[in-house]
């Protein structure tokens, strides 16, 4: 259970650590090429509130840790098809849905705002999983 935990911790931290500038780095450079192409009456914004990213980041770390305690005292060999990552997200974009975040947000926004926050979460989940993976090997 130690190493789900340390597992658990290392995918919640480096998302959380990295998904804002990430994210900024991503918008910003969507701002630049929109400025090169300069269309009239185009407006872009992007943002991503610490409060959501705290959310996912808690749905995440509970993803994991649920689908760790199916897969070893359940002895369930799959969680549906074994992603938690894949459950975060989908639950974070029903939570977004009925808190009425999405609901004036259009395609854009919530492009640039949450997918990088879901790439790094789903990045960070693989690396430390391999490395996890060939810790136990050796």
């Amino acid at each position: 259970m130690k190493s789900s935990i340390i597992y658990t911790l290392k995918v919640c931290l480096a998302t959380l650590v990295v998904s804002v500038p990430v994210t900024m780095a991503i918008g910003f450079g969507y701002i630049g090429l929109i400025m090169l192409v300069k269309p009239q009456n185009y407006v872009f914004s992007f943002k991503l509130p610490f409060t959501h990213l705290f959310i996912f980041i808690a749905i995440v770390a509970s993803a994991i840790t649920i689908n760790h305690h199916l897969k070893e005292k359940q002895g369930h060999k799959r969680f549906i098809n074994d992603r938690p990552i894949a459950h975060s997200i989908v639950l974070f974009l029903l939570y977004l849905l009925v808190s009425g975040a999405m609901h004036f947000a259009s395609f854009d926004y919530l492009l640039f705002s949450y997918v990088p926050m879901f790439f790094t979460a789903y990045v960070f989940s693989r690396i430390f999983s391999s490395q996890k993976s060939n810790s136990l090997i050796a």
